[in-house]
């Protein structure tokens, strides 16, 4: 098993654990989490990086796991370190709250998906609709049809999936 430093900023708040399984390895990161936004880990070596993925909260600390190839991480060379990079970060204030997001769209599309939906907060950036819907533990994922253009944010207290849309078109967020 082999471990390097997960660092933020220059500072170790972490580390990354490497355990080969032949053609593939075990990877784990951890490291304490900041609170103030989402982190990618990053594999650094003498040749190159290797984006590992997002880091997901849990219990004060932000945890990923996944097998990578071990080609692709001998491709690196000598490893010296990993890194957190803040994907997108806590912006609070100027969230509204709203019982039925669905009347912020004209669509029909989106209109029969929010409906029922409940509690949610919205807000406006420029030109951007920001919808923010509570990800709840044992419930389907908010407006699942569009997951890979959502961030998780904590919005009033509560960790919600992002959505930005431009005259309702969806778009990845800011």
């Amino acid at each position: 098993m082999e471990r390097v430093k997960l660092r933020r900023r220059g500072s170790c708040l972490g580390e990354i654990t490497l355990r080969d399984q032949g053609g593939r390895t075990e990877v784990r990161a951890s490291m304490e989490d900041p609170g103030d936004g989402l982190y990618r880990a990053f594999l650094r070596g003498e040749q190159g990086e290797l984006m590992l993925g997002v880091l997901a909260p849990e219990g004060g600390v932000l945890t990923l796991q996944r097998t990578v190839y071990t080609r692709d991480i001998a491709a690196l060379g000598r490893l010296e370190e990993g890194e957190a990079r803040q994907s997108f970060p806590f912006r609070p204030a100027g969230w509204r709250e709203t019982r039925c997001p669905a009347q912020l769209f004209r669509s029909p599309f989106f209109q029969v998906r929010l409906q029922g939906m409940g509690r949610a907060w919205w807000r406006r950036e420029e030109t951007l609709l920001l919808l923010a819907l509570p990800a709840e533990a044992g419930r389907p994922f908010p407006l699942e049809c569009l997951f890979c253009l959502g961030r998780l944010e904590r919005v009033e207290g509560e960790v919600c999936v992002v959505y930005a849309f431009q005259e309702e078109e969806p778009v990845l967020p800011p």
